[in-house]
């Protein structure tokens, strides 16, 4: 394929070296030969300890950077627009975000469609087009923060078990793979909260494993636990699953994979743009599968909010 005639736009590139054991690490040098090879003026900064992407985000736009492409997972990539979130130099709508799939969970990548090849993907950034997404605020208590703390999340955010399952989930190895361990180790001693759900399309409550709000139809590195969510239909998805004894969990596993999960009479499914969930205990929540505080969580949609490449 021939490089485009006309000038690309910069790129502003945050490479996680150690994202999916170096994954990122090893994938950098053949993208950044098919960057040189597209033309594509690019400067690359290496992250060097968590919470360096959100801070490399911020200090590139505050120089002039305008478009950060990503090498990475959905933890760089949650740090990485937390960084563009927060910062005040550029109003969000004016950057844009891209993704190279390096991490051990790339459902955001996925989602979108950006594709694993460096030359596609070079070509998709030649291109230039664009696309606006969703984002959610979750605000949560926190040890230092009683009042609540906030993160936007581009994915998924929840509490109850899919929460506590990150604490036994092992680093390195296929993320679906290594999420289905740390819920071995998790479920048997789980007790499932008492959850009261508040939103602005109606409420639920009962005691449930998990509630997830979703974005995008994935999470966990490729489980479909949100089937039929969109990333652009201005809607956050709740997805909330009965507690369940453990033999009838064991047989529902499969479904965790090919979006069958939706229709199953356990789960609860509501859209909504605001919601307040509350548990009893107090349970940990979850943003793009970094653990963020303790519940009561409160949800809201920020339309739009996001510019990211359009691989479609």
């Amino acid at each position: 394929m021939m490089a485009p005639m006309r000038a690309a736009l910069p790129w502003f590139v945050i490479v996680n070296p150690a994202a999916g054991g170096g994954r990122a690490r090893r994938r950098w040098p053949a993208l950044r030969a098919a960057l040189e090879r597209y033309g594509i003026p690019f400067t690359a900064a290496l992250t060097t300890a968590p919470g360096h992407a959100r801070q490399l985000a911020a200090d590139a736009v505050a120089t002039g950077e305008r478009r950060l492409l990503v090498v990475g997972g959905d933890g760089t990539l949650h740090e990485v627009v937390n960084g563009l979130y927060a910062q005040h130099t550029a109003p969000l709508e004016q950057l844009v975000v891209a993704a190279a799939p390096g991490g051990s969970g790339n459902d955001w990548a996925h989602t979108m469609g950006f594709p694993a090849s460096p030359g596609r993907l070079a070509a998709a950034l030649a291109a230039g087009r664009c696309r606006r997404v969703d984002l959610g605020l979750a605000t949560c208590r926190t040890p230092a923060n009683d009042a609540g703390q906030s993160c936007v999340f581009h994915n998924v955010a929840g509490a109850g078990l899919d929460a506590a399952v990150l604490r036994r989930t092992p680093r390195r190895g296929p993320r679906a793979l290594a999420y289905l361990g740390g819920l071995a180790l998790t479920l048997p001693g789980f007790r499932a909260p008492g959850f009261r759900i508040s939103t602005d399309r109606g409420a639920r409550s009962g005691r449930f494993f998990m509630t997830l709000v979703a974005i995008g139809p994935d999470c966990g590195g490729g489980l479909r636990l949100a089937a039929g969510a969109l990333p652009d239909d201005g809607l956050l998805d709740l997805v909330a699953v009965d507690a369940l004894p453990l033999w009838r969990v064991l047989g529902r596993l499969p479904r965790l994979f090919d979006g069958r999960l939706a229709a199953d009479p356990a789960v609860h499914r509501l859209q909504f743009r605001n919601a307040t969930i509350a548990s009893d205990p107090h349970c940990e929540v979850q943003a793009d599968g970094q653990l963020i505080g303790t519940t009561p969580l409160e949800l809201a949609l920020l339309p739009g909010a996001l510019t990211a490449l359009d691989c479609r």
